[in-house]
């Protein structure tokens, strides 16, 4: 387990907590994660919308992390549910020391029992966020650039990664232009948030280097190996 910073947990009315996201449906929950770098921590802040007392089964969070571009399984970084609050609105930050590293975390809500809760159909707004902590000190994501839509130039991972795909709010920087469409990579030090229809977003881009997407070898089993070499 890696050592873990205190927890901090605000009340807000929800005047606020509109500010940093926008329930899809008022009726529902939702959870909105993103990012926060603070010194030399590394934070996930996740803002909750809870109207009504239903769910009794959903107690609390877990917080996993995993870091990118490695596909490996999330790991649960705190030892204790983190409580569901009764309040309508509130916001939850969960942090350890940054490692320079990027980081995917994941905010679970979660039963008695550690089990996943499903609180009805998009109420992740979203679940999971992206951190670079210190800021811009790894790549946030790589892969080549496409426009999917009229106006909206996406980052495609190179394969066997698990960095996110997210699309320049604003439009893409002019020295990136010319490469959308084209085979050419990029390591892009940046910071996204998550949510909404069009997905993940470039809130800022700082600086970026071309790289090479390289495609992860095929595992051969053991029987195969043996094939070869006799």
């Amino acid at each position: 387990m890696r050592p873990t910073l205190a927890i901090l947990i605000a009340v807000v009315s929800l005047l606020v907590v509109a500010g940093g996201f926008r329930p899809a449906h008022a009726q529902f929950p939702s959870i909105s994660a993103y990012p926060a770098c603070l010194a030399d921590s590394s934070y996930v802040v996740w803002s909750v919308y809870d109207p009504d007392p239903s769910h009794p089964e959903w107690v609390g969070f877990d917080v996993l992390r995993r870091v990118v571009p490695g596909c490996g399984d999330y790991v649960r970084m705190n030892d204790e549910i983190i409580p569901r609050l009764p309040e309508p609105g509130y916001t939850i930050g969960f942090g350890e020391l940054a490692s320079g590293k990027a980081i995917e975390y994941r905010i679970v809500p979660v039963d008695l029992n550690r089990q996943e809760v499903f609180l009805g159909g998009g109420f992740c707004a979203p679940c999971n966020a992206f951190a670079n902590c210190p800021l811009f000190s790894s790549p946030i994501t790589v892969g080549t650039l496409a426009e999917l839509a009229t106006g909206f130039v996406y980052v495609i991972p190179c394969p066997g990664t698990c960095y996110p795909s997210a699309y320049f709010e604003g439009g893409v920087p002019a020295g990136l232009a010319p490469y959308v469409g084209t085979s050419t990579a990029f390591s892009l030090f940046g910071s996204i948030n998550c949510g909404g229809v069009e997905g993940c977003y470039f809130t800022a881009v700082d600086h970026w280097q071309s790289t090479t997407c390289v495609t992860p070898a095929a595992r051969r089993s053991w029987g195969q190996l043996k094939a070869i070499y006799r």
